[in-house]
């Protein structure tokens, strides 16, 4: 099962690894710490909210499970956003054209089980929705 999240993330300025390497993991780690201190509270908030859900699913449907979180500001996520009409974040793709827009659990739950129950019953509902 593919889960795909259309969700803006925290992104860092990051050298290369051999750059890093010369100056030390310390001044790169004081750096990045200090650029992610200046995103607003509330998107880190809702970053670790998003975390912490995912964390939930793949516990809950172990590796049958798959997430990938795109950044709607990268060139794929404006695609995806422009193809499946999303307009809220935290958007949820799931196959066959399925998705739960906002924070809305029991529902993204619902779908990724009833997905799960498809795929164990031999995907007689692959497709459908």
């Amino acid at each position: 099962m593919q889960l795909q999240v259309l969700m803006p993330i925290p992104t860092t300025f990051r050298h290369c690894l051999a750059c890093e390497a010369l100056s030390g993991d310390v001044v790169g780690n004081v750096a990045r710490a200090e650029m992610v201190e200046e995103y607003p509270t509330e998107f880190l908030e809702e970053f670790d909210r998003l975390m912490r859900w995912i964390n939930e699913l793949t516990f809950r449907f172990g590796p049958a499970l798959q997430v990938r979180v795109v950044d709607p500001q990268s060139p794929e996520g404006l695609w995806k956003c422009l193809r499946y009409g999303v307009r809220r974040y935290p958007t949820f793709l799931l196959p066959g054209g399925r998705k739960v827009v906002g924070w809305d659990w029991e529902a993204l739950e619902g779908a990724l089980r009833e997905m799960a129950e498809g795929r164990d019953a031999g995907c007689r509902t692959q497709g459908a929705g």
